[in-house]
């Protein structure tokens, strides 16, 4: 459908694969090798430094008329009018009407609210990394390894060999998230923990150094290892289902739950759209038994799942309180309470957050009760195009698209229910480029299919 450009290809590879070895780098050479503060984020800056060399690539290959030339699509709309809103607020603190007014703080809230949408318009205009495997099967492959290097951590690394290799200074020193690292002696993130009958579990981290931050990613790793695994038909290859079962474990070691039922529910609608379940329900029917197995012979696990249920854990409480603190503000402040002033953002700048846990109050409460609107339909766009496509699309490739952006959006919806799942640059840079990559294929693909079959 597009002409493949090996040069988008090779970036995304690179760009998935240092996303998701980022942190722990970063963590080695601030908390391990004790390098200034200062050089050590300039090295950080890589991943905003890269989003602005391939925004200004596909900006002047649109502008030279080498771009696939897709028409301006009401998702792109939606990113450019929550950019204007943003845009408002910084012009608006800068005139000193807003709760940040350093300019560095300002550059943080821009950051965190908007910055990584600019990876959307980069897909948009890169649409061919999705038609060829490369790119599937390197999410793929960095979910296995990652998942792998999950695995060993939860079986033998201890916290005191996370300290030592700098992982509390990381968070407390570098970060400044001491507020989500206070709840244990060793100074590491919280969520390494969770309480399961009565006793604390450890929860697996790997390179991201967070059981959270380890887990979400998987909301763009799971679908596409899972549309990887249709194509080519592998799910016959002893090999590739390895490799899947492993991407699974890793993300069961995380012990996440919202992320755990959005990466299933990811799953069941690829399913759904592409019509073939008989290699997934042989699947469920083992992961349905190693589940119940569990439930049996794991002491306290059964309370656990029911209290979730129930929403009766204390991360439930948690998320309980940070609604109704932003529902709140958002009364008090219809139109913002400004840049920087909720969850990991505030507490970065030593504010107290005004509220947490949930996606889409974030940007309402920062930005106004039309920006947490657009937000929602900005994903509804998303799940329709890719639906669409996955149904009508003429060709095979394409319905895989367009099932594979249906279910990146349904997937970090559902989660970000619990989470501001934006926090982790791995999933926001590659959930932004693979969704802007999949709507222009399933949306220029719905649209000519009509045709194509007449």
């Amino acid at each position: 459908m597009y002409p493949a450009r090996p040069w988008g290809e090779r970036a995304l590879t690179l760009f998935a694969w240092g996303l998701a070895f980022h942190i722990v780098t970063m963590a080695f050479l601030f908390g391990l090798l004790r390098l200034p503060m200062d050089l050590v984020r300039a090295v950080a800056a890589w991943k905003e430094a890269f989003v602005v060399v391939m925004l200004g690539a596909v900006a002047v290959r649109a502008l030279t008329g080498r771009g696939p030339g897709s028409r301006v699509l009401p998702g792109d709309l939606m990113l450019l009018a929550l950019v204007g809103l943003t845009a408002l607020h910084l012009l608006a603190a800068l005139g000193g009407w807003g709760p940040v007014e350093e300019l560095s703080g300002l550059a943080y809230g821009v950051r965190d609210l908007v910055f990584f949408f600019a990876m959307y318009f980069v897909g948009r205009a890169t649409p061919a990394v999705l038609e060829s495997d490369r790119i599937l099967t390197s999410l793929f492959a960095v979910g296995v390894v990652t998942s792998m290097v999950a695995v060993v951590e939860w079986a033998f690394a201890t916290p005191e060999m996370l300290m030592v290799l700098g992982v509390a200074s990381y968070f407390n020193d570098f970060l400044g998230t001491s507020l989500h690292t206070a709840g244990n002696v060793y100074g590491l993130p919280d969520n390494y923990w969770t309480m399961i009958g009565g006793r604390l579990v450890q929860r697996a981290g790997s390179v991201q150094l967070s059981s959270q931050g380890f887990a979400i990613p998987f909301l763009v790793l799971i679908p596409a290892a899972t549309v990887w695994m249709y194509r080519r038909e592998r799910w016959t290859s002893p090999v590739a289902m390895a490799g899947y079962a492993i991407l699974w474990a890793g993300l069961l070691l995380t012990i996440t739950r919202m992320t755990i039922l959005a990466a299933g529910l990811q799953v069941l609608l690829i399913v759904v759209l592409r019509r073939r379940p008989a290699p997934l329900l042989a699947l469920g029917v083992v992961g349905t038994a190693v589940f119940a197995l569990v439930l049996a012979t794991v002491p306290g696990i059964a309370g656990y799942v029911w209290d979730t249920l129930l929403w009766q854990t204390s991360s439930s409480g948690t998320h309980s309180r940070d609604y109704a603190n932003g529902m709140a503000a958002l009364v008090r402040h219809p139109l913002g309470s400004g840049l920087g002033t909720t969850d990991a953002t505030a507490a970065r700048l030593g504010l107290v957050p005004i509220m947490g846990d949930n996606l889409v109050l974030k940007y309402a409460v920062e930005l106004g009760a039309v920006a947490g609107m657009l937000l929602v339909a900005f994903f509804a766009y998303l799940l329709w195009v890719g639906v669409r496509g996955a149904l009508s699309a003429a060709d095979e490739r394409a319905r895989d698209i367009g099932a594979l952006g249906a279910a990146l959006a349904l997937g970090v919806a559902v989660n970000g229910v619990t989470a501001v799942v934006f926090n982790s640059p791995m999933l926001a840079y590659s959930f932004f480029w693979t969704a802007g990559a999949a709507v222009t294929i399933a949306a220029g693909a719905s649209a000519v299919a009509p045709a194509d079959r007449a």
